[in-house]
């Protein structure tokens, strides 16, 4: 089977590939700028492909480039399903969402039918897509995964976990963040790409699926065994700046849809993940 990326470069996209590769399936990178409906068709009409993974994104949530969301998470979108299916038929296709979409109220952990409640501008965009992208799936076997929070190695410094871990690598004395005492699903880049191979590989699968861990840790609890693998002691500073008003005190993924559809798949530890993370800062 061939399977399409888009994103393909991208932080996730490489681990995707490889775990494409292992389960047997030909990777093959989908690349046109998505904001060009023409140059898109061209591609996909011109790529061999039975079915595609949909990963490129703008995603930093923080950026004041809020046109950019829609422009590429949506409509780009909408430019990619539109040439799939009149070029490649019933093909089904992966479309990354965002954990997002459930929005600040959410708590606890949380199932796939939460209702939605995006609260920022990549979040409406995630959403805007995921229902908008439904118009295609007539024609097109649409499956929409929303991912929580997951790290790895490569993943920028700007993100929280290698902002933290990079820190202790460089034996750093004070670190500036946010809420610490909030509890997150913070899953392994390679579990994560693991479920995307193996939803596009699988007979089966629901139209819309958390990629979750089912587990929550504190930033505390992070920086505890960060400060347990490196031997070395930081001191946290709160910057105001960096607090998020209004936060839930537990955010973590329901991943029961997810191990049901797929028996075999199980998510690293957090402890694995910064082991890994550590390791290889160094």
């Amino acid at each position: 089977m061939r399977v399409a990326l888009t994103g393909a470069t991208g932080f996730t996209g490489r681990f995707v590939a490889a775990a494409l590769t292992k389960m047997g399936a030909t990777p093959v990178a989908l690349k046109a700028d998505l904001q060009d409906k023409d140059a898109v068709d061209r591609v996909v009409a011109e790529t061999e492909f039975d079915r595609l993974i949909h990963l490129a994104a703008h995603a930093f949530v923080h950026t004041s480039d809020w046109a950019a969301f829609y422009a590429v998470n949506q409509l780009g979108t909408f430019n990619l399903l539109d040439a799939v299916s009149r070029n490649k038929g019933a093909a089904r296709c992966i479309i990354a969402s965002s954990a997002q979409i459930y929005g600040p109220n959410a708590q606890g952990l949380i199932a796939e039918d939460a209702a939605p409640n995006p609260a920022n501008h990549y979040a409406i965009s995630k959403y805007a897509m995921e229902q908008g992208g439904r118009l295609w799936g007539d024609r097109l076997d649409i499956v929409v995964t929303r991912p929580f929070n997951y790290t790895g190695v490569g993943q920028d410094t700007k993100y929280l976990v290698p902002k933290i871990v990079d820190h202790f690598q460089r034996r750093a004395p004070v670190i500036e963040l946010g809420n610490t005492w909030v509890r997150r699903d913070f899953g392994d880049v390679r579990s994560v790409a693991d479920a995307y191979a193996g939803l596009v590989m699988a007979a089966t699968v629901p139209a819309t699926v958390n990629i979750a861990t089912g587990h929550v840790s504190s930033i505390s609890d992070i920086i505890e065994k960060l400060s347990a693998l490196s031997g070395h002691h930081i001191d946290v500073e709160v910057n105001p700046a960096f607090v998020r008003k209004g936060d839930v005190e537990v955010l973590g993924g329901d991943a029961t849809l997810l191990r049901m559809t797929l028996p075999g798949w199980s998510p690293r530890s957090i402890d694995d993940t910064l082991r890994w993370l550590y390791e290889a800062a160094g």
